[in-house]
């Protein structure tokens, strides 16, 4: 009966093994598969931890990363909201300036008109 070649290979790999290694080995082998476990076990774990950083609905990586997102294009929209408003403040105060000389101009006026009457009763009355 012929086999198959493959399986062959397998039973003469496993022959040899099992002629070759002693138990020693073999336990040795086992202690290091173990430690993989182990190891396997704790990169389980970080990676759980990591997940739970990253996608917490409440104050994950990913959420923070949202927010930041959506403040920076609020500030955006901002920035051309406070040129238009530094515009306005300017012409406000280039007003302000122009009616506050006119007051002084008319305070002016007013206090010399308050004195030219007050002189010419004063020189009427002395006439």
């Amino acid at each position: 009966m012929a086999t198959d070649p493959k399986i062959e290979e397998i039973l003469n790999s496993l022959k040899l093994i099992t002629e070759k290694l002693p138990n020693g080995e073999l336990e040795s082998i086992k202690r290091v598969m173990d430690s993989f476990s182990n190891t396997q076990s704790e990169i389980k774990e970080d990676l759980e931890y990591f997940k739970k950083r990253l996608f917490n609905p409440d104050d994950g990586v990913i959420v923070r990363i949202n927010k930041n997102t959506e403040s920076i294009a609020r500030y955006e929209e901002d920035i051309d909201k406070i040129d238009t408003i530094s515009n306005r403040v300017d012409n406000l105060e280039k007003w302000q300036g122009g009616v506050n000389k006119a007051l002084w101009f008319v305070f002016t006026s007013i206090a010399g008109l308050v004195i030219a009457l007050i002189f010419s009763l004063i020189t009427v009355k002395t006439k």
